[in-house]
């Protein structure tokens, strides 16, 4: 089998009569020269296997676990329910506050949908369900709690929780990954009601003149004390997540149609505050409408991410790695340098998430509009062909004689081009760089007198 995209061909090779397998293969022209390079076909399968489509549909749980898996290229999707009672959680004044009170407090169904983007939690929204979700048209409602999207907050999926992006999940197990984002989601780590209080679950449930056991966290400990938690199984109790539709689910919408379950993973919803990923791969491939292109860049980057020698991978094995490393260390808050008062920042670096106010440098404008700061702005060059900025860890080739960027995601071979005698490259389309490659004898700088340029 063969498949080519730009300068790179991939093909499958039958070595059974010399070593007994069969290997996967890049075959790569550049600077006038073959590289050919072979990967282990068991690695390459491991590899691509992770970025492969995969939608579990509503699983058949009662209580509490996995409702559904869903995931395409380098993002996954993950549902998980927590069954009602009466659980611990850390009420704190600010983010990472070591001084958190701990309230014991009761809670119906608990719906976490999160999002995984390069084996990174990306985001998390969080609901409520007096029953469990049994059915996918099954309705959502608000949680009161603080540092949740309830009206409304930078474009964030309503249910949106807050987390900062602390700790690189990457070489994690899927399953520890999934324990740690339900962990970060339970109450374990102190929501911040220093946060987001324009929007949150407790201003939000008290602006409804709802009971003061609804908002209040002493009396809501007080008050489950008294009556347990069946009373939370009560809808009348909590306020129905209200969107626009599936697709404009922001904010909560007086007058709105009722969010579902199914609505809610498959609908356009912002993860974090640059997610760009609308609607989410998965979702994209069940509209029809995800890009040949990124399928063909995920296949490059499950051949990148391949190795020559297979390497048995056992994710039992890895797991206890976590949970032993883990467990030598007692729990603590998560810390952040930032600013206690988020809502104070106007901007948000893509790169390394900082947080800016109007009083600082405004952000530089890089690929997709995403705004990069001062800092971070040292990574990105000026791509030509495409007129903006890409990192340079982007598929960007650099053009000595031309001395440019150009950024290769569909660049063709129209554009740019090397010297047959001196391998240099050169951007041939742009006027500012000229055409400098001759027909027949290289470029006019190696063969100067062999024709105009």
């Amino acid at each position: 089998m063969n498949s080519s995209h730009s300068n790179v061909e991939y093909s499958f090779v039958d070595q059974t009569h010399d070593s007994g397998n069969i290997v996967f293969r890049s075959h790569v022209k550049s600077f006038g020269l073959d590289h050919v390079t072979d990967k282990d076909l068991i690695s390459f399968y491991h590899s691509f296997s992770s970025l492969a489509y995969f939608d579990t549909g509503l699983l058949p749980v009662d209580g509490t676990g996995l409702l559904s898996i869903r995931s395409a290229g380098n993002h996954t999707q993950v549902a998980y329910q927590h069954k009602p009672g009466m659980y611990y959680i850390n009420w704190g004044t600010y983010e990472g506050d070591s001084n958190a009170k701990k309230y014991y407090v009761a809670q119906p169904y608990r719906i976490i949908i999160g999002d995984f983007l390069d084996g990174n939690i990306y985001g998390a929204r969080t609901f409520y369900s007096p029953y469990p979700i049994t059915h996918p048209d099954t309705p959502l409602y608000h949680v009161n709690l603080p540092n949740i999207n309830c009206r409304g907050y930078r474009g964030n999926g309503v249910g949106w929780i807050c987390l900062y992006h602390t700790e690189d999940l990457s070489s994690y197990p899927f399953n520890e990954k999934v324990a740690k984002l339900v962990d970060r989601c339970s109450g374990t780590e102190a929501y911040n009601d220093n946060n987001m209080s324009e929007t949150d679950g407790p201003r939000f449930y008290r602006s409804y003149n709802k009971p003061a056991y609804t908002w209040d966290p002493q009396n809501w400990e007080n008050y489950s004390n008294t009556n347990g938690y069946e009373w939370t199984l009560d809808e009348n109790q909590w306020i129905p997540v209200l969107v626009q539709d599936m697709d404009n689910q922001d904010k909560h919408y007086e007058g709105g149609q009722t969010l579902t379950f199914a609505d809610a993973i498959l609908g356009n919803y912002k993860a974090h505050y640059y997610d760009n990923l609308i609607p989410k791969p998965v979702n994209a491939i069940l509209r029809g409408s995800l890009q040949h292109n990124s399928i063909f860049n995920w296949f490059k980057l499950s051949y990148n991410s391949s190795q020559t020698y297979y390497s048995p991978k056992n994710s039992f094995s890895d797991s206890l790695k976590v949970r032993d490393s883990q467990s030598q260390a007692p729990p603590v808050f998560v810390s952040n340098d930032d600013d206690d008062d988020e809502l104070d920042y106007s901007w948000f670096c893509t790169d390394c998430e900082e947080g800016f106010t109007d009083s600082d440098p405004s952000p530089n404008i890089v690929v997709n509009s995403a705004y990069v700061c001062d800092h971070c702005y040292d990574n990105y060059v000026y791509c030509v062909n495409k007129d903006t900025l890409y990192h340079q860890e982007d598929e960007v080739l650099y053009l000595d004689r031309s001395d440019c960027y150009i950024y290769l995601d569909h660049a063709s071979d129209d554009e740019y081009s090397y010297c047959i005698c001196c391998q240099a490259g050169f951007y041939k389309t742009h006027p500012d760089f000229g055409f400098q490659i001759l027909h027949d004898d290289g470029c006019s700088i190696c063969n100067p007198l062999s024709g105009d340029v």
